[in-house]
């Protein structure tokens, strides 16, 4: 009943961003990805032809921490 259908998880994904594409968001399909082309996806908008998005990048606002001040025994 359901030959056709199966399940694939993406070996590039790394944390929802995509490896192959790099610095790209992981969108299966997009333009790039090993999945383009080669399958049919039940959404129709997946299966047209996209860009790949840039992933935001871990910016930190915080000050780097500084070392512990210690005290010495004598």
């Amino acid at each position: 009943m359901f030959d056709d259908m199966s399940a694939w998880s993406c070996p590039h994904d790394l944390e929802g961003i995509c490896q192959r594409v790099q610095g790209a968001v992981c969108a299966p399909g997009m333009r790039g990805c090993e999945l383009e082309g080669k399958v049919r996806f039940a959404r129709d908008e997946m299966n047209l032809p996209r860009k790949p998005v840039k992933a935001a990048s871990a910016v930190r606002d915080e000050k780097p921490a500084l070392p512990p001040k210690r005290r010495l025994p004598f």
